[in-house]
């Protein structure tokens, strides 16, 4: 039990150690960085971090990123084992949240990924905005072999200023990655494909693998090439090197808003697995700051 004040503080670089520890010895954890450890996530995205002290002891932590447009995800929350969750998580965010309009976040998200978050944030008053679906394609079904105004050839990081563009033109703000997270993927790919057509890129996907599994992990079109053929280009692209490779299990996520998405992964054979996640997400008032 927590017997005295806890006490807030941004996370410094001396704090690394005890944090790393913390987030590998306790239960009660969130992750959800995509491309990044934790520790790469830390030393390069700069999120606002933030630590809760019962003394000189680390007994919680959490990290929001950087915001695109305004919106900021929770990537790390971590409390120590045989604590107070609630309080804690209740002290932390209130020190994270004061911090939000100097930093420019205007909402803040987090996906559901452990059974034990939503309890504590519905007392934070975030409410459930969304929900990521996941599906699943076995075996080689496609359909027949689309026909597009475009090539394909490898992701580069040359390539990084437009992926950022198509990125933001294709997906709403809380969806769409950084120029860091872009050269991240590139590092941990299994297939990254652009598509290009007189030399402009209309498109991209990114994929990575796990033996015999493979995930398409990010699928974009300029929305001014939408509906020409370019994402099921990439798609069947993506399927045949996978089976090159002998992988024939694949997942994507996609949200149970986007319609569009689900259909086109459904005409290559992909299905709804169950393994559905909330998003729960909260606006930030202008003078939230204390």
């Amino acid at each position: 039990m927590l017997g005295t004040r806890l006490r807030i503080t941004p996370y410094q670089r001396p704090h690394r150690r005890a944090l790393l520890d913390l987030s590998f010895s306790s239960h009660w954890t969130h992750k959800h960085l995509d491309w990044h450890t934790t520790g790469q996530w830390l030393e390069q995205e700069r999120g606002l971090v933030f630590l809760a002290w019962h003394g000189a002891e680390l007994a919680g932590y959490i990290g929001l990123s950087r915001p695109v447009h305004g919106c900021s995800w929770i990537r790390l929350l971590g409390i120590s084992d045989g604590r107070m969750p609630g309080r804690i998580i209740a002290d932390l965010w209130r020190g994270a949240q004061a911090h939000c309009p100097r930093a420019g976040i205007r909402s803040v998200a987090i996906l559901m990924i452990a059974n034990w978050l939503p309890t504590y944030f519905r007392q934070l008053a975030f409410d459930v905005s969304d929900e990521v679906i996941t599906m699943s394609h076995i075996g080689s079904r496609s359909p027949s072999a689309p026909t597009a105004d475009a090539t394909l050839r490898p992701a580069e990081t040359d390539d990084i200023g437009r992926l950022c563009e198509i990125d933001q033109l294709a997906f709403a703000p809380r969806w769409r990655m950084s120029p860091s997270d872009f050269q991240q993927a590139l590092r941990i790919t299994a297939v990254a494909t652009v598509a290009v057509r007189q030399g402009e890129v209309l498109g991209y996907q990114f994929s990575t693998r796990n033996d015999e599994a493979g995930h398409l992990a990010r699928l974009a079109v300029d929305p001014a090439y939408q509906r020409r053929g370019v994402a099921s280009l990439l798609i069947q692209h993506l399927l045949d090197e996978l089976r090159r490779l002998r992988v024939e299990s694949v997942t994507v996520n996609t949200q149970a808003s986007n319609h569009p998405s689900q259909h086109l992964y459904q005409r290559f054979g992909f299905f709804r697995n169950g393994y559905d996640l909330e998003l729960w997400q909260k606006r930030i008032a202008a003078d939230s700051m204390e």
